[in-house]
């Protein structure tokens, strides 16, 4: 007779059994736009990603509430541009890997600080499935070899966003 635990007892190789003992990775995206935060939260959560998500104002105060395993932010932000916001993160040393998203980057004197604080930069516009295939490999290069949480397969869940951000 099969019980629960012997179905996973009996599991196919294949099936991601630690995950059922690890959390899934959380992820911080700071945006001042609410629509584009909230449709990038919605995909990585429909994902298998925990999210949070808040303006510039509030980024600083969440990172030091909780612990992150990736940052996304908007550079252009109103109160704490997404470069201002990488050097505050990289100054108290948390070893944070961090996308960041662009309709462009404005402030070229910027480049090298990103560059040599490895942040990976996502330049608009482009589509969720960009996004999420981005967000996938920032954290696999940022994880080492065999501690990568393993996501159930997102496309068959994916929500049908097609437009361009």
């Amino acid at each position: 007779m099969n019980t629960p635990s012997s179905a996973l007892l009996d599991a196919p190789e294949t099936t991601a059994l630690p995950n059922l003992l690890r959390p899934a990775p959380r992820i911080l995206i700071v945006d001042d736009d609410f629509f584009l935060r909230q449709l990038e939260a919605e995909a990585l959560r429909c994902a298998g990603y925990q999210v949070a998500d808040v303006e510039a104002g509030a980024a600083w105060d969440a990172l030091q509430r909780a612990t992150y395993d990736l940052l996304v932010t908007d550079n252009a932000m109103a109160r704490v541009t997404g470069v201002e916001l990488v050097k505050l993160v990289k100054s108290a040393q948390m070893p944070l890997p961090i996308l960041m998203t662009a309709g462009s980057l404005a402030n070229w004197d910027a480049v090298p600080d990103l560059y040599l604080n490895r942040v990976t930069m996502l330049f608009k516009p482009y589509t969720i499935t960009e996004f999420l295939a981005m967000v996938k490999a920032v954290m696999r290069a940022a994880n080492p070899a065999g501690q990568e949480f393993v996501l159930p397969d997102w496309q068959s869940r994916q929500p049908a966003f097609g437009m361009r951000l």
